[in-house]
């Protein structure tokens, strides 16, 4: 169980509610209706750590670390939504950012791209350029084209044509609470 609680510690006000939480889910048992609340949980860690040890094998190719991240989001809205169906992953892509995020960390994801004219992109548009480039790395193979904010400076990118006020670290604390969102509100609980 450490390694999912060291996983989400940075996401609760201290160790123990982070502890409380892993193991209210670790104990749920495969006939358990919510189980795959379990399996959300053990999901997000896996890929979002695959999201995080890329820069070992591919350095400065952030594309591949956001292709996992969407990955994360596309698989976690459609356990939480019991589908069980194929395709649609734009769609349950949109949703997880749409839904399962918190309102109040919809509203930061926003603030971290704009257009290269500065004007801001609705919460819909930022999905669909980040899917964009997610498509780009699976359908053409492309994971070198798009940088986010280097902790330093916002990353002007070309294609799509977007400011990344963002860094790749912002965008994976989005994904990973609304992971926890979704591992929380599964099945109505």
């Amino acid at each position: 169980m450490n390694q999912w609680i060291d996983f989400s510690v940075p996401f609760f006000p201290a160790r123990k509610e982070a502890e409380e939480f892993i193991e209210k889910f670790e104990r749920l048992d495969l006939d358990d209706s919510h189980h795959p609340a379990k399996i959300m949980m053990h999901q997000a860690q896996r890929l979002v750590t695959l999201a995080d040890d890329l820069p070992q094998i591919r350095p400065q190719r952030e594309s591949l670390q956001l292709l996992f991240l969407l990955i994360c989001a596309e698989h976690i809205s459609k356990l939480h939504a019991n589908f069980e169906g194929e395709g649609h992953s734009k769609a349950h892509t949109r949703r997880f950012f749409e839904e399962l995020l918190p309102e109040m960390h919809r509203d930061s994801l926003q603030r971290g791209f704009s257009r290269t004219d500065h004007r801001p992109l609705a919460l819909r548009e930022i999905v669909d350029l980040l899917y964009d480039v997610r498509c780009d790395v699976v359908h053409e193979g492309r994971y070198w084209g798009f940088h986010f904010h280097d902790g330093q400076m916002p990353m002007l990118n070309t294609d799509p044509d977007v400011i990344a006020n963002a860094t790749f670290q912002d965008l994976r604390k989005f994904v990973i609470l609304g992971c926890i969102e979704a591992v929380l509100t599964y099945g109505g609980r």
